[in-house]
């Protein structure tokens, strides 16, 4: 039988609490003005702290409150995704179904989220300064996006998808629905995502499937018909 393990003390829960309150006015404020118009002031201002506080919870000033935020962000991420994909059984277009709808939904859930990652995320990995702080958000995204990997060695196996490089395709399933996250955020605005299987359907058959149209088999000499426009 497991020890069950002690209670943190009131001190503990206390220091616990502080610093997500510290990590939530963080994300707040990047996703607000951004990582460069984003400041310590500011964020200790939204968490109730000083701003010593601040700097005592987490290390690295603002480079590591933002990493820290992220790191929390792609916990959450490969929490959902290993759920997602846990049926080994099931063919990759379902599994990958699921996947874009727990990832939509979080997003939809943590907007802030969202705009990090679409507008900050790029910046920082394309950023000729910040070489360091750039090295570890690209481990973490590829880390979290390679949860993709065994399912798409798994789904080639089994002669589900073409044989294609796993880290490229991995990407791209994981690119194609940011394209559309970007889409509908730049579209909404404000305006919280809307997530529906259908949305999520559409995602995944432009992944699966592209853009041309299905030919249908000649039958003798008799050619297929056009597709209506």
């Amino acid at each position: 039988m497991e020890t069950p393990r002690p209670m943190p003390s009131w001190k503990e829960q206390a220091r616990e609490l502080l610093h997500e309150a510290i990590l939530s006015a963080a994300r707040a404020t990047f996703a607000e003005n951004g990582y460069e118009g984003a400041t310590i002031d500011e964020i200790a201002a939204r968490a109730e702290v000083g701003k010593g506080t601040v700097y005592n919870y987490v290390e690295g000033g603002k480079a590591g409150l933002f990493a820290a935020v992220f790191d929390e962000h792609f916990d959450d991420l490969e929490a959902l995704t290993a759920e997602a994909l846990a049926d080994d059984e099931a063919p990759f277009r379902e599994r990958f179904a699921r996947f874009s709808e727990a990832v939509t939904t979080y997003f939809a859930e943590h907007l802030d989220h969202l705009v990090l990652h679409l507008r900050d995320v790029p910046r920082l990995l394309l950023s000729a300064e910040g070489v360091e702080q750039a090295a570890r958000l690209r481990r973490r995204r590829d880390r979290f996006v390679m949860q993709l990997g065994p399912p798409i060695e798994t789904a080639i196996a089994r002669g589900e998808i073409r044989r294609v490089p796993t880290e490229t395709a991995a990407h791209f399933c994981f690119a194609g629905l940011l394209s559309y996250l970007f889409q509908t955020c730049a579209v909404s605005g404000a305006t919280p995502l809307e997530v529906s299987p259908s949305r999520c359907e559409g995602v995944v058959s432009l992944v699966f499937d592209g853009l041309a149209v299905p030919s249908a088999p000649a039958t003798g000499d008799a050619k297929a018909a056009p597709a209506s426009p």
